[in-house]
């Protein structure tokens, strides 16, 4: 992901999430959409309404994702297997 399309913003097949919510349900619901759609990329470490990157500690990503993968598995049936990468961007780490 790079900054000019951090810029565009959200689209239908792309959404930005702050942090990892407490309540999977918050991301879930789009995660199912992509799934019944055609895809689509919920970037984690971007404020929603600004754009911000904020990204997320180098020690937390790897929890992160797991949290991430745990909970799509956990919650959606038949199963969707996610791809999750991180990315560096301005010293930061976004979850895709």
């Amino acid at each position: 992901m790079t900054i000019e399309e951090i810029l565009a913003g959200e689209s239908k097949n792309v959404e930005f999430k702050e942090s990892l919510p407490e309540k999977n349900i918050k991301y879930m619901k789009s995660v199912v959409a992509f799934a019944n759609g055609t895809g689509g990329k919920i970037i984690f470490g971007i404020a929603d309404k600004t754009r911000e990157v904020v990204g997320f500690d180098k020690e937390d990503v790897f929890k992160e994702m797991d949290a991430i993968a745990n909970a799509v598995s956990d919650s959606c049936e038949p199963a969707i297997i996610p791809d999750i990468t991180y990315r560096p961007l301005m010293a930061r780490r976004l979850l895709l």
